[in-house]
């Protein structure tokens, strides 16, 4: 035992000294490395670290903007941001909680559940404007929150040409409308930049622009379209089609000297600000998708036809055989018993059977011809996505009868546009124009690339068969089946459509489509407008009754714009007096402006409307007046302006944009002419 201990104690000296050369040995290893790294790999080894934290981060883009022919914005930009964060990261919590409740009009305890777990991240606001992320930002008892810049897409017209813009999608992408057919102009280009985050997450440093590439801003496109114009159309026909408890209803304004679309509008309305309460059926551009049997509007060609051949003239008399007419196994209608009607009172009247004799007198040929003339069966290549070209079969291919039903526009399938196109190149003397809904295109630095302008396609018909037939149709309205769109002093030209629907392959005798297309003034049109009101209720499904009162509606409040005159006669001034009236006396106190303060980019002023005290209903007839004040409410706010200026009163109001929520005074108030009215829009 004395031996083992003896020989322990004399191998102690050996362990320690293997053990301390090992401790040396790592020491040397440490600094030789350190050594290493500092005196030859340094630069290999910064640049790895550097990596580590360093992040190439994209720079979205601004949006190009759309304009209207006013350069009103249709189309704008605005910054959001979204905060969010991981509860670990949150240096003062509960002081983080409170100013977040501060902020959004929320309680502490909202933003504290919402931390379910303390490494997770959570988003907490979304659509945050700029000046509140940049109070949190400035708070230190928010560090440790992120803040994800974006740009959002804002249309402030709401639904105004909905259809026609189109939109955005989650991923920044134009969907339908200019915003689809532009895309490539209206996003620019992206850029990204250089920096270098913390282990937090939040930028600590960002390089130079060696290593930055700037985003380029998308260019702007202008349209032809009149926001003006455009809400007034809307609104006509949304009134016309809840009047005659209809599906759908649409219209276009064309200035037929250019090809100009001056309004797009659809109804049931799209508001591209809010894609997801809509549906594909809801998005879609009617006026250049939908096609369907335009009825008597039609008849346009196989009259235009007869007089270009000189087969008749405006004078020549046909027999329409009391109202009914066999044509081989098909017996034709007409509304009245009609016996001899000179071919401009076919027209007027809307014979189906003048229509369909004149029309078995042309040939298929001649009357192929000139619908092919006049655009039909071919896209107008407008400038949107999904236009389609319409159906018009070779005459080859008709049947015995088939003239007869093209005389009537069955047989044929046609778009509103195509329409309003054929009726332009009869208003503007007889050559057809490629109709276009952009004038112009801007780069990021706002120079020109493209401006767009008339554009003749072919002459359709001379310009002596152009001016009889303009004639015959502004005799429809006067005294034909157009009178539902007659203004008085005014010349107003227009044709009437009524067709049957196809259901399961037949005719219906109980669903139509209604139309209407018109133009003013009759001897120097400057303005067609076509409508169409799809399945009104039956009695009142003629297009006289749905289609036609809307154009006089839609001409007449646009004589009334303000940037009208010089160009239209002022309207005889409105004294016509309402049956009933129940109103306040002349010198009721009306509330005084109360100026807010604010910048208002407008120029408008910001008026708030104090609301009138006492019972409204107990309002006094009276009969020294001139004016019947109308109720305006929900009208969008320059509508709302150009219908009370037209009849004769001064308006001020609270905005540019936007739906009248008050007026003063209120709906059957007496007023003189050149009284005062005051309009409020919520802001």
């Amino acid at each position: 035992m004395m031996s083992d201990l003896n020989t322990s104690r004399d191998s102690y000296p050996l362990r320690t000294g293997i053990i301390s050369m090992l401790v040396l040995l790592v020491f040397l290893l440490v600094i030789s490395r350190l050594a290493a790294i500092q005196l030859f790999n340094s630069e290999e080894l910064r640049g790895y670290a550097d990596s580590q934290g360093l992040r190439s981060e994209v720079i979205l883009p601004e949006r190009g903007l759309i304009l209207d022919r006013n350069r009103r914005i249709l189309a704008n930009n605005i910054t959001e941001y979204t905060i969010g964060g991981r509860y670990i990261d949150l240096l003062e919590p509960e002081n983080a909680f409170r100013s977040l409740a501060k902020a959004f009009d929320k309680t502490p305890d909202y933003y504290r559940n919402l931390f379910k777990k303390e490494n997770s991240f959570y988003i907490l606001e979304t659509q945050v404007r700029p000046d509140i992320a940049e109070t949190l930002q400035a708070d230190k008892a928010c560090h440790g929150l992120k803040y994800d810049k974006k740009m959002s897409r804002i249309y402030p017209y709401q639904d105004a040409a909905g259809q026609v813009l189109g939109f955005l999608w989650d991923d920044g992408s134009g969907q339908l409308g200019i915003e689809q057919y532009y895309d490539e102009l209206l996003r620019g280009e992206k850029g990204y930049q250089v920096i270098q985050r913390d282990k937090r997450g939040n930028v600590i440093s960002a390089y130079g622009s060696a290593r930055n590439k700037a985003a380029v801003p998308g260019g702007d496109v202008q349209l032809t379209l009149d926001i003006e114009y455009q809400i007034i159309l809307e609104e006509e026909i949304a009134n016309a089609v809840k009047k005659t408890k209809a599906l759908s209803g649409m219209g276009v304004i064309m200035d037929p000297r250019s090809g100009e679309i001056l309004a797009m509008a659809n109804y049931p309305s799209f508001n591209p600000n809010l894609v997801r309460n809509s549906t594909p059926d809801i998005r879609r551009n009617r006026v250049i998708a939908d096609q369907f049997e335009p009825g008597s509007v039609f008849k346009l060609i196989p009259v235009s036809a007869a007089l270009e051949k000189n087969i008749f003239t405006p004078e020549s008399r046909i027999y329409c055989e009391k109202g009914s007419w066999k044509v081989k196994d098909r017996t034709l209608h007409d509304t009245k018993e009609h016996e001899w009607l000179s071919v401009g009172e076919i027209l007027v009247l809307s014979s189906n059977i003048g229509a369909a004799k004149i029309a078995e007198k042309v040939g298929d040929a001649s009357l192929y011809e000139i619908a092919r003339k006049y655009g039909f069966g071919e896209a107008s290549a407008v400038g949107l996505w999904g236009e389609s070209a319409g159906t018009l079969k070779d005459p080859g291919s008709w049947s015995g009868v088939g003239f007869a039903q093209i005389a009537m526009g069955h047989g044929v399938t046609v778009t509103l546009l195509q329409m309003a196109n054929a009726y332009s190149a009869l208003a503007n003397g007889g050559t057809l124009l490629k109709p276009y809904i952009v004038s112009a295109t801007f780069n990021s630095r706002q120079k020109k690339i493209s401006e767009a302008s008339a554009s003749p396609v072919r002459r359709v018909i001379s310009e002596k068969t152009a001016a009889v037939v303009c004639g015959m149709l502004e005799e429809a309205v006067k005294s034909g089946t157009g009178t539902r769109a007659f203004i008085d002093g005014y010349h107003v030209a227009g044709k009437t459509g009524t067709a049957q629907k196809v259901i399961d392959s037949k005719y219906s005798n109980s669903k139509y489509f209604s139309s209407f297309i018109g133009f003013f003034p009759a001897s120097d049109p400057v303005m067609v407008c076509a409508v169409m009101i799809d399945e009104p209720a039956y009695g009142l499904h003629h297009g006289s009754t749905a289609a036609a009162p809307v154009i006089r509606e839609v001409f007449s409040r646009i004589i009334n714009t303000p940037n009208s005159s010089g160009i239209y006669k002022a309207l005889p001034k409105n004294t016509a007096k309402s049956e009933t009236l129940a109103s306040e006396s002349r010198n009721a106190n009306i509330p005084s402006l109360s100026l807010l303060s604010g910048d208002n980019n407008s120029g408008e002023k910001n008026i708030n409307i104090r609301q009138k005290t006492g019972d409204e209903s107990n309002a006094v007839p009276m009969g020294n007046w001139d004016i019947v004040m109308p109720d305006v409410r929900g009208m969008q706010i320059l509508n709302a302006e150009q219908k009370l200026r037209a009849l004769g009163l001064q308006v001020e109001r609270n905005a540019s944009r936007g739906k009248v929520a008050e007026q003063y005074p209120p709906a059957g108030t007496g007023l003189n002419e050149m009284a005062l009215c005051r309009l409020e829009v919520r802001l």
